[in-house]
């Protein structure tokens, strides 16, 4: 079976883990002339232009893709969704689409231009949508303004899925994505890996620095 796992956040992490364009081309490219290629997903999302790159790169290849949401697909996860000539959800999965989101450090000016251009990445993200279902841009947008989260009858309903499947939904990893806001309460599994990578990185960049300044406070004392 000629199947791609997206089952992690979307864009490389600092510890060079999740799933970025470069290992979907990868896969694509190792499956070769292939008439049917199969998506499972569940992901919180991630990267924007990762869930975009990935989207194309999908959507471009001339096998049938058949887009199977296992658990969620959720922000950038919901991009690459789209892709899917098939987007079937699992029972209980959920689809949600939201505003693009960032950090943003500087003046003013810098602030304004950080907030244009997500308004700009935001459009490019209506246009995906708008491949699937019949709503226009100014609705869709408003869905994205209040994170909207989809179950199987809604996404089939706006168009965003085409059909069910009688697989159980299991969905992870819903705490600790600080770009999700509005997560539903899941009731039928424990979450897996929740703790965002990110913290981990965070504290042992703490304990490194503690460690050279002890270090360092050795070395005074020693000299002293």
């Amino acid at each position: 079976m000629n199947e791609i796992e997206i089952f992690d956040v979307i864009g490389q992490d600092y510890f060079g883990e999740g799933i970025t364009a470069g290992s979907i081309k990868s896969q694509l490219d190792e499956m070769g002339d292939v008439d049917a290629i199969t998506v499972r997903v569940n992901s919180p999302g991630g990267d924007v232009f990762d869930g975009l790159a990935i989207f194309n790169l999908l959507k471009e290849h001339p096998a049938k893709i058949t887009v199977k949401v296992d658990g969620y697909a959720a922000s950038s996860a919901s991009i690459i969704a789209m892709a899917g000539d098939e987007v079937i959800m699992g029972v209980g999965s959920q689809l949600m689409i939201h505003n693009p989101w960032t950090f943003a450090l500087g003046e003013s000016k810098d602030l304004r231009k950080t907030a244009d251009t997500l308004d700009d990445i935001k459009s490019g993200l209506v246009d995906v949508y708008l491949t699937k279902t019949d709503s226009d841009a100014e609705t869709v947008s408003d869905w994205m303004d209040e994170e909207l989260w989809l179950g199987v009858a809604e996404a089939q309903a706006l168009g965003f899925a085409t059909a069910s499947s009688e697989e159980k939904a299991s969905i992870h990893n819903l705490s600790g994505c600080r770009w999700i806001n509005k997560a539903p309460e899941v009731d039928d599994s424990e979450p897996v890996d929740s703790r965002p990578a990110y913290l981990d990185y965070l504290a042992q960049s703490n304990r490194i620095a503690q460690d050279r300044h002890a270090l360092e406070q050795t070395r005074k004392n020693l000299k002293a």
